[in-house]
């Protein structure tokens, strides 16, 4: 591999950029599992160079640089979109000799990354764009050009990428020997990361708020970072510091909260949209809850109040969704009690579709059932569980009574394997499985 020339990297560069991206990825996967080299040289030839000197350069960023579309903010919170126009920012204009070096450092993937020389590189492109963030203080219209070119509304996150480029190095030696994912946060490893950040403050304070971001990262259970505040707050000295970066990260746990809030805003339109708000929905009640546990917020302090306002929201977002799935069960299967006019009863196509509707409502609300209570939500949300239940039971007790009597009535064939098509997506698979036996037995008496 050593004897690769320049001509033969790029023909390989060529090929692997020409494969889908699920081949290559596994390509690349099976390689580096036997050889480590080999995974990262066929990992650099499915970029493109430019794009592969873009990725290294922003290497440091990398954990917190996710799509928003998918990730939570503070794993989002420099997007690739930024690190895209950023780097077009100081490949075009601000830095070209920078990037311009970056390229050539890149232009062999055999050769293995020299940090310190790119992390000079790193060091002085972060020097220049803070530098030009200030001279632009005092001319509105430059600025509004510059947001306008970097699609920013402020240069907030700039300045965060900034910053991160240029303690690149003292971030590295602070990650080191922290596993890639933590399950579970021990006493000791909080104490090892409460010294390294200790350390990694004495060497540029800017750099601890960003290790805290980036152990968050790596942690299973985001929340449990705050054992690490615990540690750096509660100390003999006063490190206003240390409070300031334990505020930041609260903060971005409190967004990360937010997205997930958002994530079942809406009414779920399909079996996949209400399984994804189901998860948005367990996610925002184990960080939450989360958080109170770990450091016992105070119901009437900054965050508990944020957190107390979260969960009033998330109770009006599941109180519409209730509501209308109490209005689709009406539709689906009425109160066999109440009259309902014969234009208001549902067969065949029109049976199903309201069917197919009511299945997504009950997915939804047998997924969410144990996190309801965690999300300030439990007693509405079990209210209409129990609702559902006794509605699909005495629909089917009657059902059964009424093909006794017509037992050649497909209607009622029809509207039982509704019945039982939703209490299995209520998790009722035996007791849809019994209803089924029984209303088979029923047509043949």
């Amino acid at each position: 591999m050593t004897t690769l020339t320049p001509a033969k990297i790029a023909q390989l560069r060529a090929l692997m950029s020409a494969l889908p991206a699920a081949l290559s990825a596994r390509i690349v996967e099976a390689a580096g599992a036997g050889d480590e080299a080999m995974g990262q040289l066929l990992h650099a030839c499915t970029r493109k160079a430019e794009v592969y000197a873009r990725e290294r350069f922003f290497a440091p960023l990398a954990p917190l640089s996710l799509d928003p579309a998918l990730a939570r903010p503070s794993l989002a919170h420099i997007p690739p979109a930024m690190l895209a126009t950023v780097w077009g920012w100081l490949d075009e204009t601000l830095a070209p000799d920078i990037t311009s070096d970056m390229k050539a450092r890149c232009a062999n993937p055999l050769l293995p990354p020299d940090d310190r020389a790119e992390d000079g590189l790193r060091a002085d492109a972060s020097r220049r764009i803070l530098a030009t963030l200030d001279e632009l203080h005092d001319d509105p219209r430059a600025t509004k050009q510059l947001r306008h070119r970097l699609g920013v509304s402020d240069f907030r996150a700039v300045r965060d990428l900034a910053t991160i480029l240029r303690t690149a190095p003292v971030l590295r030696a602070a990650m080191a020997g922290i596993p890639e994912e933590v399950s579970e946060l021990s006493e000791e490893l909080a104490q090892t990361l409460r010294d390294q950040y200790d350390e990694a403050c004495k060497v540029d304070p800017d750099a601890g708020v960003w290790f805290l971001y980036l152990v968050m990262a790596r942690l299973t259970r985001p929340w449990a970072i705050l054992r690490v505040f615990e540690k750096i707050v509660r100390r003999d000295d006063d490190f206003l510091l240390s409070r300031t970066d334990v505020s930041t990260i609260g903060d971005a746990l409190l967004e990360d909260a937010a997205y997930y809030v958002s994530g079942f805003a809406e009414i779920p339109a399909s079996i996949e949209a209400a399984r994804e708000m189901a998860a948005a929905l367990t996610q925002f009640a184990t960080v939450t809850v989360g958080m109170s546990r770990e450091i016992g917020i105070r119901k009437d302090g900054g965050w508990g109040r944020q957190i107390l306002a979260l969960r009033q929201r998330a109770s009006a977002q599941m109180e519409a969704i209730h509501a209308a799935a109490l209005t689709q069960l009406d539709k689906t299967v009425p109160d066999p009690h109440k009259p309902l006019p014969a234009r208001l009863k549902l067969s065949g196509e029109a049976l199903a579709a309201a069917a197919t509707r009511m299945e997504v409502f009950c997915t939804f609300l047998r997924l969410t059932r144990d996190d309801a209570s965690r999300a300030a939500v439990g007693g509405a949300h079990a209210g209409v569980l129990d609702r559902i239940g006794q509605r699909f039971d005495m629909a089917s007790e009657m059902l059964l009574a009424q093909m006794r009597g017509t037992p050649g009535d497909s209607d009622l064939t029809e509207r039982a394997a509704v019945i039982a098509r939703l209490m299995t997506a209520m998790g009722q698979q035996d007791i849809a499985s019994v209803f089924l036996r029984r209303a088979a037995a029923a047509r043949a008496a």
